[in-house]
């Protein structure tokens, strides 16, 4: 299980949580803020107002053909407006075992953030189930390690810190 507190100064739980449900916003402010992230019905139509049962597509590069590759997928099971967001989520990383015995091709995790305001601004709990622990080694990063190791220090890498420069600004705009 990884859980995590992260805590944003200036921002309202309201901000962050409409963060993470906008594809723009999503892009800003995660990884090095260029990713493309969209957000689809079941179908694939992209939507710009996600719903439960929709999925979160993040981190996305293009390929050579035009197509894009996303490295973390999720679909959203349950959103409370301002306050929870849960899905089932898994990277790209779960198919980078260096085992193929342990490889978990069809696994995810489930995600669970809340949005709480606190006395200097925001904060986001984070609480994680069903991380693999197989090694994996990350041939773009050259981590190498268990899986729930390596995406329990990617939280900070690819959302807080980026989010915290995001977010700079104490009125919780976009800085």
């Amino acid at each position: 299980m990884i859980s995590q507190t992260a805590h944003f100064p200036g921002v309202t739980p309201e901000r962050l949580y409409a963060a993470f449900l906008t594809a723009a916003d999503h892009a800003a402010m995660t990884g090095n803020g260029t990713a493309q992230v969209t957000f689809e019905h079941p179908d694939g139509t992209p939507t710009d107002t996600p719903a439960a049962g929709d999925r979160l597509l993040a981190f996305g590069s293009p390929n050579p053909d035009g197509t894009i590759s996303y490295r973390l997928t999720a679909t959203l099971l349950d959103l409370v407006s301002s306050e929870r967001i849960v899905m089932s989520w898994r990277t790209a990383a779960w198919e980078a075992a260096t085992s193929p015995a342990e490889a978990d091709p069809q696994g995810t995790s489930i995600v669970v953030l809340h949005f709480v305001a606190n006395p200097a601004g925001a904060e986001i709990r984070l609480d994680q189930s069903g991380v693999p622990g197989f090694t994996v080694h990350l041939p773009d990063t050259g981590e190498h390690g268990p899986l729930e190791a390596i995406v329990n220090t990617h939280w900070n890498l690819l959302y807080w810190e980026p989010m915290r420069r995001l977010f700079g600004r104490t009125d919780g705009t976009a800085a």
